[in-house]
């Protein structure tokens, strides 16, 4: 069970503390002031005046509680002086209600001793303003603590749902690269927050070729995953009825404009593979350049168009090469390219270092290959959390063996 299962609790127990304390303080109050009147009125101290101003001091803080809770939240429109002054005021009438009970016990005292009711009267006012006092930062202190209360349930209830989001998210996500004979195909992806706005994925195409794409939603939280997870789940349908790169995308982009409201946008990369070939079809959405790299060295693709949703009805270029046995793909979000280095915010990790470090290590395999490229990136960055999300697929094409 959670720690905030019931917060109300803890205040409901310590509410009823204070108020038995209180009780006890103010017959002893009571007591000390019916005492001292008796002594200050020449009768010395009666028992008759220690009882009454127990009467009194519980009388006052009844009459405190009722108007705590009936005169403050009925007056709630007003403004604090004028409520309160309600407030006090009943208190004061409280404490003169006791007191006249008292001389109605016994009337003698009124006529052979006046000065013992102006001080009875007296103590019992200040008695009263006194726990009014109270009263009133015990109001204000409550209400802090009940929206502290809510804040906590809804902080809970929002971590919850956010978990919630953030598994269902890991679902969509592909667990395992598929495999692919004449080919190594790895991926990572890390995200800033707990939910993510990057997305990839791997379909199986018709006639043995399968798709890879990489994509980034502008912007972080619930709202971004929401929209990574719709535009995944178009690419899936999408992928398999719509054999053209570049007529995908455009797809994609009118249903992202027709789904969002302005100014939402998403990055995206489609590289179709013929594995038998190693021909890439491909198609760009506003989306960094995946890199190709090899013996020959680096070369970037760059056909493609605007982000999905951000001009539909405009087309999108399309472009092929061939990978070359020995060579790799590579498709990252801006996350890794931006990252900006611990000492200086503004080097950014940068294309540049990138196709060096894949034009060094092109004959590596794949996976050690993109840990030399997270490594370079986490040792330019620091030990600080992520700047943001950042996803790496790479696929590299096997050497045919020679007999």
């Amino acid at each position: 069970m959670s720690a905030l299962s019931d917060p109300a609790r803890p205040a409901r127990t310590r509410a009823v503390q204070l108020l038995a304390a209180w009780a006890l303080a103010a017959a002893a109050v009571g007591a000390t002031i019916g005492a001292a009147v008796g002594v200050v009125s020449g009768t010395g101290v009666e028992w008759w005046f220690v009882q009454k101003g127990v009467l009194v001091a519980e009388t006052v803080l009844a009459s405190a509680l009722v108007a705590s809770r009936l005169a403050i939240p009925l007056l709630s429109g007003l403004p604090a002086p004028l409520r309160y002054g309600v407030m006090l005021l009943t208190l004061v009438g409280g404490a003169l209600a006791a007191t006249g009970v008292s001389i109605a016990d016994r009337m003698g005292v009124v006529f052979t001793r006046p000065a013992s009711v102006a001080w009875q009267f007296g103590a019992n006012s200040v008695l009263a303003l006194v726990v009014g006092g109270a009263i009133v930062a015990w109001d204000s202190l409550q209400a802090r603590l009940e929206r502290t209360i809510a804040e906590l349930r809804r902080r809970e209830t929002m971590a919850r749902e956010v978990e919630l989001a953030r598994q269902v998210q890991e679902e969509l996500l592909p667990r395992a690269a598929p495999d692919l004979p004449g080919y190594e195909l790895v991926f990572s992806s890390r995200q800033a927050g707990m939910l993510g706005g990057d997305t990839f994925d791997f379909v199986r195409l018709p006639g043995g070729a399968i798709a890879l794409s990489i994509g980034d939603v502008m912007g972080k939280g619930v709202a971004a995953a929401l929209l990574m997870a719709g535009v995944q789940t178009l690419f899936e349908t999408l992928a398999t009825a719509e054999p053209d790169p570049a007529r995908l995308n455009a797809a994609l982009s009118a249903a992202v404009a027709s789904r969002t409201r302005s100014g939402r946008y998403v990055t995206f990369a489609y590289v179709a593979l013929d594995p038998s070939s190693g021909r890439l079809s491909y198609s760009l959405a506003g989306h960094p350049f995946p890199l190709v790299a090899g013996p020959r060295g680096v070369r970037a693709l760059e056909e493609g168009g605007l982000p999905l949703g951000m001009a539909p009805g405009i087309p999108y270029g399309a472009g092929e090469t061939v990978l070359e046995p020995g060579e790799s793909l590579v498709l990252y979000t801006d996350g890794l390219v931006e990252a900006p280095a611990a000492a200086d915010p503004d080097d950014e990790f940068g294309r540049a270092r990138v196709a060096v470090i894949l034009r060094d290590g092109h004959g590596l395999p794949a996976r050690e290959l993109m840990e030399r490229l997270l490594a370079a990136h986490a040792a330019h960055a620091g030990d600080g959390p992520l700047t943001d999300d950042t996803t790496l697929v790479l696929l590299r094409r096997l050497r045919a063996e020679t007999p």
